[in-house]
């Protein structure tokens, strides 16, 4: 059995056909077939059923897929560690974030990280699909809301907050120096769509208040919302902390008590690698949302 066997063999799991398997690994389909079925006669079983057109995992299949995965993030986890001893730091960090808000906070580490790591290339990807990014080796870590517990992920809470109401200078509530949850019935409010963890959390919390707030408008961007609450459009429902990206806009934050509550984590995967960049990305991050650390 190969390593260049078990790449095939993946690319074939991931593709389910075999044309297209080839086209991907830039290989005849005659040469792809013939690799699987020598890994086949290895293993001594079928890894795949073909039915009609279509092809399908074999259970056999499916077990080969879960430990060659492993063998080759093994692999990637050498190739860090030995990366790391030539202490260039170079190499590349992919990191999920939510949308909206965090953004905001990312940018002044961002500028830190690349002075102490200036050969290392990061990519921040907006996304609500976290951990599903994180699971799926498209990404090194994620940063969003705590999430459920899963055997193959490490969750490393570093944040929780409160939520505000977010208001223009001329609200009726902009002296208020704090609104209950029954204040918020009746006003129009200005929020993210459904689907973004945020509003999940927040219509949640609605529901535990047993009260029902009016949206007249929607996008899933922090600036248009705090933009639209400026022009009196409406009001929001945003973290506490994010008033301090945005105090040019001479808006108000007033506390909500008993608001929602979120909790921040940094999460990755258990037997992924974590290098002496992505290790200082992590402590940097809740530096960044504990200043005093």
């Amino acid at each position: 059995m190969e390593l260049r066997q078990l790449q095939y063999f993946i690319t074939l799991c991931n593709e389910l056909h075999f044309s297209e398997a080839a086209y991907k690994l830039g290989i005849s389909q005659p040469t792809l077939s013939q690799q699987i079925r020598v890994l086949e006669d290895a293993v001594g079983v079928p890894l795949f059923d073909r039915i009609g057109k279509k092809t399908v995992k074999t259970e056999a299949g499916v077990i080969l897929e879960r430990y060659a995965l492993e063998i080759f993030q093994k692999l990637e986890n050498a190739k860090s560690a030995i990366s790391d001893l030539t202490e260039l730091h170079a190499g590349h960090l992919r990191v999920a974030v939510l949308g909206s808000d965090l953004d905001y906070r990312l940018t002044p580490l961002l500028v830190d990280f690349h002075k102490e790591f200036p050969h290392t290339r990061v990519q921040v990807i907006s996304s609500i699909e976290i951990a599903e990014m994180v699971l799926d080796n498209e990404v090194d870590l994620g940063v969003g809301l705590s999430l459920k517990p899963d055997s193959r992920l490490q969750r490393i809470p570093f944040y929780t907050e409160s939520y505000s109401l977010y208001v223009d200078d001329g609200h009726a509530l902009a002296d208020r120096e704090y609104v209950e949850a029954q204040d918020l019935v009746g006003i129009p409010f200005v929020m993210y769509p459904k689907g973004f963890y945020g509003r999940q959390l927040l219509d949640s919390w609605c529901t535990e208040q047993e009260i029902s707030i009016q949206t007249i408008m929607e996008t899933g961007s922090a600036t248009s919302l705090l933009q639209l609450v400026k022009e009196g459009v409406g009001a929001t429902i945003q973290p506490s902390r994010l008033i301090d990206s945005f105090q040019s806009l001479r808006i108000r934050a007033i506390p909500i008590t008993n608001s929602p509550i979120r909790e921040l984590a940094i999460i990755h995967r258990n037997d992924k690698y974590m290098g002496r960049a992505a290790q200082a990305f992590m402590k940097r991050l809740e530096q960044s949302f504990h200043p005093s650390v």
